[in-house]
């Protein structure tokens, strides 16, 4: 496993007035009181029912006041703890922050023949291999999913074999409360038991309600399956702005902040003090074309406001960055992704989920090397530099002189990497060594890179024990899935 140590940006930049805020937490409230919002989970109903809540059960639509939104946000940890598959401490609401792979892709762009193609079991092992490999990923994902398999298989075979390639944490979204017993089996597998996993918890989740106003029964069997055993979860509502939220970014915050305080409500009604994240991932969707729009400046600036809306409820945010339309990494998706990651950081988050190409579809070696190397680059801007009487070398100034030369000083050696950070892809030899070197663009070089690391790069191996376990859950998942 290889990890940089990462700091969450010092001052976030903020985009709502405190007056907006409060207009739309109220709004939020009055859609919570008023329009309320469907549970399609029996136990569920019972709980909120019993919570003094106004529960339609023919409907199965909740009304939550205030009052007991309020309460709950009380319970909310301020900062807990994940882990690595290897057991290594990682602090949630610190000063940290953490950058996640992208998830759940059914394609890839094959490495070799760079077309694209359904993913595939193999590249399942593949890809967490090289996010495991690469720094500046904190958490693992679900990078693919397996076409050639039953789709009741894929989610859950991904999964032992993202767990058996990387030593991250791992974070999946499972769809089912299949999905939930078995990767909730596979965590006390790798944490060395229920208690142990409840502890030190190697596996965390992402629940998405569906907008306008839905958490579905298989969202809530993951909300329910989690919270009873304790493990974090990011409660994270996606919108479809002007299909499930109105047109307008105020009213799409407005049943957003509605749909993820429910979520984070209902979490600690089932208990206590559960970890939670404030998740936000609205999405513009451009009218022109019929289709979503990542890359759009709009997705940042929706991030700025969520994670402020995460703040204000005192609920660590989540949110997404590296985001881009393009179908390859091109122009379009260099600044696509720069631009939504740049923003995403200094929203303030505490974790953010990288998207892959074609708006999360389409997911690409070489755009984990990309993204990468950006992630570096943002990362750099928020860690400024010393002034102390060493850095600003007064003594070197006077000893060189007007008109020296200061290249042969120890002081240049010694301090030539304290403030710059040397992207290990970036070409910024002159145009002759790049020649020289084979004029190769920036893609064919990360290329390169992924096939190298591939070729080379080992990760830590779990116990014998502990895999055999992980492969005998799989075999209970295919006798209930009667695949």
């Amino acid at each position: 496993m290889v990890m940089a140590k990462c700091y969450k940006v010092k001052k976030p930049l903020e985009i709502l007035e405190e007056s907006d805020q409060d207009k739309i937490h109220e709004t939020a409230m009055k859609v919570l009181n008023e329009v309320g919002i469907k549970m399609d989970h029996p136990e569920v109903l019972k709980l909120f029912k019993a919570n003094g809540c106004e529960v339609d059960e023919a409907k199965k639509v909740v009304k939550i006041p205030e009052s007991l939104i309020k309460e709950e946000l009380k319970h909310v940890p301020k900062k807990f703890d994940i882990y690595t598959r290897g057991l290594e401490r990682m602090e949630v609401g610190t000063d940290r922050f953490y950058m996640l792979s992208p998830s759940d892709n059914a394609f890839i762009l094959d490495l070799n023949s760079q077309r694209r193609r359904p993913a595939t079991v193999d590249d399942c092992r593949q890809m967490a291999r090289l996010v495991d490999a690469l720094e500046f990923y904190h958490i693992c994902c679900t990078p693919v999913l397996p076409q050639e398999l039953p789709a009741k298989l894929r989610g859950l075979t991904a999964s032992v074999e993202t767990l058996k390639n990387m030593n991250k944490h791992y974070l999946p979204e499972p769809v089912s409360a299949m999905e939930v017993k078995y990767l909730i089996e596979m965590g006390e597998a790798v944490a060395g038991g229920e208690d142990e996993l409840s502890k030190k918890p190697v596996i965390s989740c992402v629940v998405c309600p569906t907008s306008p106003l839905q958490f579905p029964e298989t969202s809530l069997a993951v909300i329910w399956g989690f919270a009873k055993k304790g493990l974090p979860s990011v409660i994270s509502s996606g919108p479809l702005v002007g299909l499930g939220a109105p047109i307008t970014m105020a009213g799409t915050l407005a049943i957003q902040t509605a749909e993820n305080l429910s979520g984070i409500t209902l979490a600690q009604l089932i208990k206590k003090g559960l970890p939670v994240l404030y998740g936000g991932s609205a999405l513009p969707f451009d009218m022109s074309v019929g289709n979503l729009a990542h890359g759009a400046v709009e997705f940042s600036l929706f991030s700025l406001a969520e994670a402020q809306m995460g703040r204000y409820y005192g609920v660590p945010p989540y949110g997404a960055g590296n985001c881009t339309n393009s179908k390859l990494d091109d122009a379009q998706a260099g600044y696509e992704k720069m631009a939504t990651t740049m923003l995403s950081y200094y929203s303030g988050i505490n974790l953010a989920v990288e998207v892959s190409l074609d708006n999360h579809s389409l997911f690409a070696p070489e755009d984990l090397i990309l993204h990468n190397e950006i992630a570096g680059i943002v990362l750099r801007t928020d860690r400024a530099f010393e002034v102390n009487e060493e850095t600003l070398a007064f003594d070197l100034i006077k000893k060189v002189g007007i008109g020296g030369d200061y290249l042969a000083e120890k002081h240049t050696r010694t301090n030539m990497r304290r403030d710059y950070w040397y992207p290990p892809l970036t070409d910024r030899a002159s145009y002759e060594t790049w020649v020289t070197k084979g004029a190769k663009d920036f893609k064919t070089r990360a290329l390169e890179r992924a096939r190298k690391i591939l070729a080379d790069y080992k990760p830590e191996p779990l116990a014998p024990d502990v895999s055999r376990r992980l492969d005998e859950i799989l075999e209970k998942v295919k006798k209930e899935a009667d695949v």
